[in-house]
């Protein structure tokens, strides 16, 4: 895990910071604080020394990550469309 530092965003869905002394998760939504009470030691810890958890991607600004399987399968199917149109098409012109 890594440090708070004055980089560490929260993001629009929150994000959950960890107590060094206790480990406790908490959760926030923005950083514009010094210090905070922890919820499982009840004890003030500096901003600085919470400790948080890398994120897998990022944000995108509160979107989920896009699935580019399912954008394949939608192109796939756009592909088919305009190919069995463009026989259709051609085969009324050739009548």
């Amino acid at each position: 895990m890594k440090k708070v530092t004055k980089y560490t965003r929260a993001g629009r869905e929150g994000r959950t910071i960890y107590c060094p002394e206790c480990n406790a998760p908490n959760k926030v939504y923005h950083f514009s604080w010094s210090a905070l009470t922890c919820g499982g030691c009840q004890q003030m810890i500096d901003k600085y020394y919470f400790c948080i958890k890398p994120r897998q991607w990022r944000s995108n600004q509160g979107r989920s990550p896009r699935n580019t399987e399912q954008n394949y399968k939608v192109l796939g199917v756009l592909l088919l469309i305009a190919w069995t149109a463009s026989v259709i098409l051609l085969t009324m012109k050739l009548l």
